[in-house]
């Protein structure tokens, strides 16, 4: 039973890890928290499932696009209503994105309430079989999607520390002013890493629809525990939020158990509690 719950808790957090690597590179490039990351989340869930359930695509092409869809969303988000925040006409620019993106998420809520209704929806499941390992069966899907969280996140953080665009993101998060000193066009590199974020939590929709369904709401929790993890991985910090998610996905899901299930979201307010009070810099943040 034990190992059932680790293997289980780790799967569901590496899907935390990508909604939170998503948040961290927000803060980290554009210094931003955005309350509207949770609506890309619940975006991408209802992207993969009318691109299952009513054009037949296989979810390893439902994904992707969905991915896509929400990348040109996040960069025209970041355009038409963020840009103003690194072009000096902002006196107050972290006020202006938190009122922005929670104008932003309660839009998006009601747009897809509209658009879809008040039900809950749930994709045919992408594998519908079962896993031995170790000796304990497994749900593919819940499988997979830990593994699909676990390669788009090893992905992301390989471009970020091989590729010339994201050492200009490493270089944004230590010094804009010397960014572009450097050479780096800020305005270019906002909307890009707003639409990659975007596009990463519309991943986790996606990859977790079977499991979880989807609906007008659904961003909420996603966003909680987005926050949790910057809180307890460290602000800006990609392995943090690797680790961070890892943790809250495996005490969740013992806490569940062992505790009470009735318990399961306060577990992770308690952790980010304890991190905020003992050690606000999270695991591999800076201390400043």
């Amino acid at each position: 039973m034990f190992i059932e719950l680790l293997i289980r808790g780790i799967a569901i957090g590496m899907v935390y890890s990508l909604m939170g690597v998503g948040l961290s590179l927000l803060q980290g490039v554009l210094k931003i928290i955005n309350f509207a990351h949770g609506e890309f989340y619940m975006i991408g869930g209802y992207l993969a499932y009318f691109a299952i359930a009513t054009f037949g695509l296989p979810f390893y092409l439902a994904i992707p696009v969905s991915m896509i869809l929400v990348f040109f969303l996040g960069a025209a988000v970041e355009i038409l209503l963020l840009s103003p925040i690194h072009s000096q006409k902002i006196e107050k620019p972290m006020d202006y994105t938190l009122i922005m993106t929670f104008g932003l998420l309660l839009a998006l809520r009601q747009i897809a309430t509209k658009l879809f209704g008040p039900f809950y929806r749930k994709p045919p499941d992408y594998l519908n079989f079962d896993i031995f390992i170790l000796g304990v069966k497994f749900p593919a899907d819940m499988i997979l999607a830990g593994v699909m969280s676990a390669v788009l996140v090893a992905l992301l953080a390989i471009y970020v520390h091989k590729s010339w665009r994201g050492r200009g993101w490493r270089a944004l998060t230590q010094c804009g002013e010397g960014a572009r000193i450097n050479g780096v066009d800020i305005s270019k590199e906002s909307w890009i890493a707003c639409g990659v974020a975007c596009a990463l939590a519309a991943a986790a929709g996606a990859i977790v629809a079977p499991i979880f369904t989807v609906s007008p709401h659904c961003g909420g929790p996603p966003l909680a525990k987005s926050y949790e993890i910057l809180a307890i991985g460290g602000l800006g910090s990609l392995g943090g939020s690797v680790a961070a998610g890892i943790i809250l996905g495996v005490a969740e899901t013992l806490g569940s158990f062992y505790i009470s299930s009735a318990y399961r979201d306060a577990i992770g307010f308690v952790l980010m509690a304890l991190f905020l009070i003992f050690r606000p810099q999270g695991l591999f943040g800076q201390k400043v």
